[in-house]
C-alpha cells in the first residue's frame, strides 16, 4: 500500500481534518458544550496512530468533556513546529524531534509516549545476502533527507562499527521509498519500523529489519506534545487529552481486532483492499509491540522515565545539531499520566500477542 498525500485531501470519514494552515491558537469552550480541542498526528492517519481515533470514536475523550479533531501531520518536524506555534492545541510527534523544536527555541512539552521503544531502523531484503550492519559497507541506501531515520544514522554507524565514508546514500521520495527497495533500486533501506515495515511486507518483501535500538541507539519515539503554556493555562483540559488518548491507546493493546475494523471505518481511504487492510494490521501489532516497556508496565500507560529522558537528549546532542542546550527535566511531565494501567495479565497477554514484532530483545 502506497499512499499519497493527495489522496487524503478529502479524509473526512469520522472527522479526520485535514487543513494545510490551521489559524486557531486557544482552547475554544461553549455554554455547556465540549471543550473543543485541535491535535495534530505526526502523519497520515495509518495504524501507528489508531489510539487517537479509537479515543475519539469511541468517546474516551467526549466523556472528558473534549471535542477533539484530529487532522494528518506533514512529519514531526512540522507538527512540532506547528504546535510551537500554536496552531493547534495539542500534537503528536517524535520526541527526537521535538527535542530539537525545543533547541530552536519553542517551549514544548512531552506528555505521554505511545512509542517507548526507537522505530528508528535499517531494512533490508533476506535475498540481498545483507544480515548484520557491516554489511552495508560498499552498498547503496535509500533515505528521505528530512526524517529522523537518516539524521541518526551516524549514531547506528558509530554503534555497529560501519565506516560512513563506506556507505552510498540515494535521496527518496516518502512515496517510493518501499518500493525502491522491493524492486531493487536500492540496497537497503532507513526508516521506521511503524512506518515502513508493513509496505514493504505486503508488497512481498521478505525483510531483515536492524532497529538501531537493538543496536544500543536508545530513544524515546512519538507522544502527545504542547506548549507550556497551553498545559499551564488548561491543565484540566490536558489532563483530558492526555488520559482520553492512553485509553485509546490502552484499547489497541488489548482489542487489535476491533482497533483495526474501527479504523477502516474510520479513514475512507482505506476502504475495500485487502493490502490496505492487512497493512493496518501489522502497524497496529508493531505500535503495540513499542509500548511494551518497563515505564508503562510499572506506572501507567505513556510513563517517562528520566533516565530515558536524558539518554534521547544526549543522542539529539550528540548527532543533531541541536542550536542549544536542551535541560532534560524541562521537556517532559508525567503529571497527567497513571491513572490509565494495564494488570499483569493483560500486559503479558498483550506481549504475547505481539512476540513476532518484538526485534531487539
Amino acid at each position: 500500500m502506497t499512499l499519497h498525500r493527495r489522496a487524503f485531501n478529502k479524509l473526512l470519514a469520522g472527522g479526520i481534518g485535514l487543513a494545510a494552515a490551521p489559524t486557531f491558537s486557544v482552547v475554544s469552550y461553549g455554554q455547556g458544550q465540549p471543550t473543543k480541542v485541535q491535535l495534530t498526528l505526526p502523519w497520515l492517519p495509518i495504524g501507528s496512530y489508531a489510539a487517537f481515533i479509537v479515543a475519539r470514536d469511541l468517546g474516551y475523550w467526549k466523556d472528558r468533556g473534549l471535542d477533539v479533531e484530529v487532522s494528518r501531520g506533514f512529519g514531526s518536524a512540522d507538527a512540532s513546529k506547528k504546535v510551537g506555534l500554536g496552531q493547534f492545541n495539542y500534537g503528536d510527534a517524535s520526541f527526537s524531534v521535538m527535542i530539537q523544536t525545543v533547541a530552536q527555541g519553542m517551549d514544548l512539552v512531552g506528555l505521554g509516549l505511545h512509542m517507548q521503544v526507537s522505530p528508528l531502523a535499517v531494512f533490508t531484503l533476506k535475498k540481498s545476502g545483507i544480515q548484520n550492519p557491516k554489511d552495508l559497507e560498499g552498498k547503496t541506501i535509500g533515505a528521505t533527507p528530512t526524517t529522523g531515520d537518516f539524521h541518526l544514522f551516524p549514531a547506528f554507524a558509530k554503534a555497529t562499527g560501519i565506516d560512513p565514508t563506506k556507505v552510498n546514500f540515494r535521496f527518496l521520495d516518502a512515496n517510493v521509498r518501499a518500493q525502491s527497495l522491493i524492486e531493487g533500486r536500492v540496497d537497503a533501506l532507513t526508516g521506521y519500523y511503524s512506518t515502513d515495515a508493513a509496505p514493504i511486507w505486503t508488497g512481498g518483501g521478505e525483510t531483515n529489519i536492524m532497529l538501531y535500538q537493538k543496536y544500543g541507539v536508545k530513544m524515546y519515539d512519538t507522544g502527545v506534545i504542547a506548549l507550556r503554556s497551553q498545559i499551564e493555562k488548561f491543565p484540566d483540559v490536558t489532563k483530558a487529552l492526555v488520559e482520553g488518548a492512553m485509553e485509546g491507546l490502552k484499547f489497541t493493546y488489548l482489542k487489535p481486532a476491533e482497533t483495526l475494523d474501527l479504523h477502516i471505518k474510520a479513514v475512507k481511504e482505506f476502504q475495500g483492499s485487502d493490502r490496505s487492510r492487512e497493512t493496518l494490521k501489522h502497524q497496529i501489532a508493531i505500535n503495540t509491540a513499542l509500548g511494551i516497556h518497563p515505564g508503562p508496565k510499572k506506572n501507567g500507560l505513556g510513563w517517562f522515565l528520566p533516565e530515558e529522558v536524558k539518554a534521547s537528549v544526549d543522542v539529539a546532542k550528540a548527532y543533531l545539531q541541536l542550536q542549544k542546550d536542551v535541560n532534560p527535566d524541562a521537556i517532559y511531565t508525567n503529571k497527567y499520566l497513571g491513572t490509565v494501567r494495564m494488570t499483569e495479565e493483560e500486559w503479558a497477554n498483550t506481549e504475547k500477542s505481539v512476540k513476532s514484532y518484538i526485534l531487539w530483545s
